[in-house]
């Protein structure tokens, strides 16, 4: 793959996917804070799954190609070291305090402990865990992608045919969860089941994995599409994109809301993770990169996990003292301590983790070397 000069923050990652994580957590906080009438955090949902199966597919994917195999160790163990910490700290240990003074349900806890926990919200509540803790579904929908990726990666790493499989198999998960979506719309059945059930959610992973596939292989010639590249590197990508997501949130009929504007959503998503990364040169490109590595827009994208784990709690606890308060104020406050708290909590526990970690291999791989040296005679 070709590598080229795209934006990094100061955390090494591409600056414009992380600014797409700050607008996704920031459209997910805006609705929770009091504004879900006209923002929909759902909306935010689908550009976080997006994302994460573009990315999760490129970093196997450049793994793939640089040890022509695959850890599943290695991969399970850095998605536990990144989700884990600030999960234990913003939904386990507050739950078991919360649990001494109210009643919960261990069987829907456990459920958020083990990512199963959409399941039990197919039916429109979310119901006998800690308030706010149960936007943890949509964590859960991507725990059973890690999950199912991996075993089904580690089957076709042999293969130098894997990534066209991979891509066929995402495709074809695409066009069944979106289908599936369809069906139970015209059946009638509840918008809940549509918008927790990992099937008719894994559209927007699955068409992130495409793109991470499309990205990896393009530029080796492996896919003849000059003109699809000239047209995702276009400063027209960008400005449609915009345009077209703006329209899905115009746009309020149930039956759209729970088919196309999920397809569209996730494809926009990717043309605007595309764009970043394609080479390009204009004044559009260069303001859109200087946008996205700006010092708060990095932060709050670095931060989004943490952010969106604990900011509807901190806004359920708040609900009694800010009641008297005008709604606009109650809405800033909202969004200032939930954003703020979860800054936080990535700057005392994300941070430091990942430090941990990155100076673990370090470690790991210059002992490695020693072991490698020494074995030759």
């Amino acid at each position: 793959m070709i590598e080229q000069t795209v934006p990094v923050n100061a955390a090494n990652r591409f600056a414009h996917i992380d600014a797409m994580r700050a607008l996704a957590v920031g459209l997910v906080v805006i609705a929770h804070a009091g504004l879900g009438h006209i923002v929909p955090g759902g909306s935010g949902v689908t550009i976080f799954f997006a994302i994460s199966g573009f990315i999760i597919t490129l970093l196997v994917l450049k793994e793939w190609d640089r040890t022509e195999g695959f850890s599943v160790s290695s991969f399970y163990f850095r998605r536990l070291v990144k989700i884990a910490p600030p999960f234990v700290l913003a939904v386990v240990a507050p739950t078991l305090v919360y649990a001494i003074w109210n009643p919960v349900s261990w069987r829907d806890v456990l459920a958020q402990v083990f990512f199963v926990f959409n399941w039990t919200a197919t039916d429109g509540t979310k119901s006998g865990v800690l308030p706010g803790s149960g936007v943890v579904w949509s964590l859960a929908i991507e725990e059973q992608f890690y999950l199912v990726f991996a075993l089904v990666w580690v089957c076709l790493a042999r293969s130098r045919r894997a990534p066209w499989v991979l891509a066929i198999v995402a495709l074809l998960i695409a066009l069944i969860s979106s289908g599936l979506r369809v069906y139970l719309t015209v059946a009638g059945v509840e918008t809940a089941r549509i918008y927790y059930g990992s099937d008719t959610r894994m559209e927007g992973i699955a068409l992130g994995v495409l793109a991470a596939v499309y990205y990896f292989r393009s530029p080796r010639g492996a896919i003849p599409m000059d003109r699809v590249r000239r047209a995702l590197a276009s400063d027209w990508a960008l400005v449609a994109g915009g345009v077209v997501f703006v329209l899905t949130l115009l746009v309020r009929s149930p039956e759209f809301r729970d088919t196309l504007r999920y397809t569209l959503q996730a494809l926009v998503a990717c043309v605007v993770i595309l764009y970043g990364l394609l080479p390009g040169d204009s004044v559009v490109r260069r303001t859109f990169y200087r946008f996205c590595s700006s010092r708060f827009v990095s932060l709050v994208g670095l931060a989004s996990y943490s952010i969106y784990l604990v900011h509807l709690s901190l806004i359920y606890a708040l609900e009694p003292y800010l009641a008297e308060l005008p709604w606009f104020l109650r809405f800033g406050v909202s969004v200032v301590v939930g954003v703020g708290a979860g800054i936080a909590m990535y700057k005392v526990v994300e941070v430091p983790v990942h430090r941990w970690r990155t100076e673990r291999d370090a470690t790991r791989t210059r002992l490695r070397g020693v072991k490698v040296e020494q074995s030759v005679p």
